[in-house]
């Protein structure tokens, strides 16, 4: 509730606006006018000198008051440097215009000099707030070098010639002189205000206006004193409007941010900082060079110690950007090293990256292929680690990482590498493998210090296991991504065989893999060429002996090799996206014989059976894929079948709601090979098919124990609704069996083996059958 509290009464503040701060400059600049232009008495022009004054510390308090800057005590030093003259003011006017007391010095001097450093140390603190660095000590040198150059001129222009015009009176020359040497002070704030960086708001122009009108009308004075002219009213609005001016910098809203510094300063100020450094190094000669050509006296030590105060002021700052200039190139070489290290580094364990590990990779089979050596690659899948860090956090996880990229880098030589893929899964890169049993010790010592107990901390120790997959590759013969290809094919078969085990990819297996390659190749090109063939088998109705439904298998007239069975590319295609075209292909040409069949036969009656992969059922693409088939054909949806095998509906949430949207349409889902996968007779009520086909396995008459079995299989098929097909059914007595137990349907080399559809004629088929 307090939050809330506070956040309204922010949102009711008023904002700070900046009509108080230019209604004081123009009501001050203003009355300035008024009383020296307008032919007033004396004394009302004093009253108004003190009332402006007086009206300069009120604003500088109601500014602080009401703005709250960073830098407040910044404005208390200021304004206590103002009431310092304001109490100067007064007294001054009060002995020349009540008393008639001219003299010099007097009791106001000592207030008009305690106000200088007053004001100087103000400002300073706002420089110091203002500052990019506080350790940058270059604007700082930058700003002694500028005050200097002007230290030297006010001396050997006024505070000289007013020492020497003062002879008589030392005391009158030391109070003469101390006025160049406070507004100097002045002139070192000014110059270190302007030489950092910074926004130019409208309270930094005021103060910097306020700043130039002060010191110039000093200077005036100075100068109009040396040369006995009487233009006290100039100097006077000078003054005056420097109080102005003051005032209305701290009544503006921006005077917060006179203490706000920018993080990176830009050329432009950098520029114009150099310039004044420059400038300032110039006057000493060109006082020299004033002599010469004016015959003006010139305090020729001043002029030398001030040459060589800016001289060594000029050189540390030198020396200064030399080390910084070292610096910088020092950071960058740090940062670029470390940009590589991240570029090249897993950041976690600190090993090589997937990017790092092939370069690394093609290093080591380029040095292979000149020595004619052999390279081993290992590739390394944690056991156990998703259950760690699912189970403890992924902070843990993470320290086990690091453990386990430990364990390894201490197991192999410094020629080899080690390096993390991402995720718990890395490689190990061996360069001079003597023989595979030297490679294959590697691992195995590998996957005994992965699997050490891990204590993550005082009341936690975890452990992991590891399988690591081997391959080999000779110089000149295999490249990074094929033995990283298979490396990644080992493990897979090491995680197969279990935690722990080491798998070597085989030159045989690699000469498999080639094959199986270039078989993939082929089967893409097969499908574009159109040559896959279709070849049905017949499903027969046992109660009316008739043909009820031909399942398409598909053959692929490879050129050269004559007509392959599926066996042979049919495992190929399924390991990718590649059965999915297949099946595609079988789908629209199944369907489009069966749209010759329904004219020929002058019906609808005939089914067409089609085998669809647990990859393309469990893609969504499968719907299209039907309705597509079915679109370019005149085949009703319940005229195609789709048979799955138990495999594809294990993990298939997505492939059971395909089926159940197939089943909606019309189509009708039969489960293949049933009996040979993982599912239940309990869990056959929840799934979408209408047809099971028990294995050919089952389809057995040979004893008691296997008819029983098979007629338990029909009866459970029944209780849930399906119908049954029989498939390998190989004699007349299976047959029988089939028919008198229930089955529905029968498929079989007893009924008809698989042929092409331009040898079959479905009615000569229907007539030889029911005869």
């Amino acid at each position: 509730m307090a939050e809330r509290v506070m956040e309204r009464r922010r949102a009711t503040k008023p904002v700070p606006t900046a009509r108080l701060s230019y209604a004081f400059l123009v009501v001050g600049g203003l009355t300035v006018l008024a009383s020296e232009l307008l032919p007033t008495p004396r004394l009302v022009q004093d009253a108004v000198y003190s009332i402006l004054s007086l009206a300069v510390v009120a604003a500088i308090l109601v500014g602080v008051r009401r703005y709250a800057p960073r830098s407040g005590k910044a404005w208390i030093f200021m304004a206590c440097g103002q009431a310092s003259w304001v109490i100067a003011d007064t007294t001054f006017n009060w002995q020349q215009d009540v008393m008639h007391v001219d003299a010099f010095p007097t009791f106001s001097d000592g207030f008009y000099l305690a106000g200088y450093p007053l004001l100087a140390v103000g400002l300073g603190m706002l420089v110091k707030d203002r500052a990019h660095s506080r350790r940058d000590l270059g604007p700082l040198l930058d700003s002694a070098t500028v005050t200097a150059g002007l230290c030297l001129l006010s001396w050997v222009l006024l505070a000289r010639p007013t020492i020497a015009s003062l002879h008589h009176s030392p005391g009158a020359a030391a109070v003469a002189a101390a006025y160049p040497a406070m507004d100097i002070l002045l002139v070192g704030a000014l110059v270190r205000l302007l030489s950092t960086p910074g926004g130019r708001s409208p309270a930094f122009r005021m103060l910097l206006g306020a700043l130039v009108l002060l010191i110039t009308a000093d200077t005036l004075s100075v100068a109009f004193d040396l040369f006995a002219t009487n233009t006290v009213s100039v100097v006077e609005y000078l003054w005056l409007f420097s109080y102005v001016a003051w005032g209305a910098a701290a009544l503006h809203p921006s005077m917060t941010t006179l203490s706000d510094s920018v993080s990176k300063p830009d050329v432009h100020f950098r520029g114009v900082r150099l310039l004044a450094v420059v400038l300032a190094t110039l006057i000493a000669p060109s006082l020299l060079a004033m002599h010469e050509v004016t015959g003006v006296p010139v305090d020729v030590w001043a002029v030398i110690i001030g040459s060589v105060v800016m001289f060594l002021l000029v050189v540390v700052r030198m020396s200064l950007a030399i080390e910084q200039i070292a610096y910088a190139h020092e950071a960058l070489e740090k940062l670029q090293d470390e940009l590589a290290v991240q570029a090249t580094h897993d950041p976690l364990t600190g090993l090589a990256n997937r990017t790092q590990s092939m370069r690394l990779l093609a290093g080591a089979l380029g040095r292979a292929r000149r020595r004619r050596s052999t390279v081993g690659l290992l590739f390394i899948d944690l056991d156990g680690f998703k259950g760690v860090n699912d189970n403890n956090g992924h902070r843990t996880g993470d320290e086990v990482l690091r453990h386990v990229a430990r364990r390894m880098s201490q197991q192999v030589r410094e020629v080899d590498f080690v390096a993390r893929l991402g995720g718990d899964e890395f490689v190990v890169g061996v360069e001079d493998v003597l023989d595979e049993a030297s490679v294959v010790t590697l691992a195995h010592r590998l996957i005994a210090a992965i699997s050490q107990p891990i204590q993550v901390s005082e009341d936690l120790t975890v452990q992991v296991g590891a399988s690591v997959g081997i391959a080999l590759g000779r110089g000149g013969e295999t490249d990074v991504e094929t033995l990283l290809h298979e490396a990644d094919l080992a493990v897979y078969r090491a995680k197969a065989a279990g935690r722990g085990c080491a798998e070597l990819f085989s030159w045989t297996a690699r000469a498999a893999l080639k094959e199986r390659n270039e078989l993939e190749r082929a089967l893409v090109g097969a499908i574009a060429d159109n040559e896959l063939v279709l070849h049905f088998q017949p499903i027969v109705d046992t109660e009316t002996g008739r043909v009820d439904c031909f399942e398409a298998l598909v053959r692929w007239d490879r050129p050269g090799f004559g007509l392959l069975p599926p066996d042979e590319f049919l495992p190929v295609a399924e390991s990718s996206d590649l059965i999915c075209q297949l099946d595609t292909w079988v789908l629209r040409e199944a369907v489009a014989q069966l749209s010759r069949w329904n004219r020929m036969r002058g019906d609808r009656e005939l089914k067409v059976a089609v085998n669809v992969s647990g990859r393309h059922v469990s893609q969504h693409r499968i719907q299209s894929d039907v309705a597509g088939a079915l679109r370019v054909s005149t085949v009703d949806p319940g005229q195609l079948v789709i048979e799955v095998t138990e495999t594809a509906l294990m993990d298939g949430s997505v492939a059971a709601t395909n089926l159940e949207a197939l089943r909606k349409t019309g189509v009708i889902v039969s489960l293949d090979d049933f009996g040979t996968g993982y599912q239940s007779s309990a869990q056959l009520s929840r799934l979408p098919v209408d047809v099971l086909k028990i294995d050919r396995r089952f389809v057995d008459t040979s004893s008691a124990a296997a008819r029983s079995l098979l007629e338990l299989m029909v009866k459970a098929a029944h209780a849930f609704g399906a119908e049954v097909v029989a498939e390998g059914v190989e004699n007349e007595e299976e047959l029988a069996f089939a028919r008198a137990i229930g089955c529905e349907y029968v498929q079989g080399f007893h009924i008809a083996r698989p042929a092409p559809a331009d040898q079959l004629e479905a009615a000569d088929v229907d007539r030889e059958l029911a005869g």
